[in-house]
């Protein structure tokens, strides 16, 4: 009996880990593992907070973003102009050089610019 019981939680062990890797959050370190990303672009915000932003490359269909207060993954969104990417809780719209950030359910919309390399 304790070797069925020993087998049946060897062989559940791996759908266990699938299961808890579904359930975490890219941090700085890890973020991006699967897919390359392209060369950080730095912007600064109204409210004084700086935005560090990763393209997928070579498509830039995912965006990542990282501020002080955490990291967000962005998926591409149709647009009339410019390119827009949302996420959970968080929207990044670049329109003529311009970025216009929302971060958390109910922020009040940031304006954000490149900051020069």
């Amino acid at each position: 009996m304790k070797r069925v019981l020993v087998r049946a939680t060897l062989a559940a062990a791996p759908l266990m880990l699938l299961a808890l890797a579904g359930c975490t959050t890219p941090d700085a370190a890890t973020q991006g593992a699967s897919a390359a990303q392209g060369a950080p672009i730095r912007f600064r915000c109204s409210d004084g907070s700086v935005v560090v932003a990763r393209y997928s490359q070579p498509e830039t269909k995912t965006l990542w973003l990282r501020r002080a207060d955490g990291v967000a993954e962005l998926k591409s969104q149709p647009a009339a102009s410019g390119a827009r990417y949302e996420g959970a809780n968080v929207s990044f719209w670049e329109h003529q050089g311009e970025v216009t950030l929302r971060w958390g359910p109910n922020a009040a919309p940031l304006t954000c610019q490149r900051i020069p390399t």
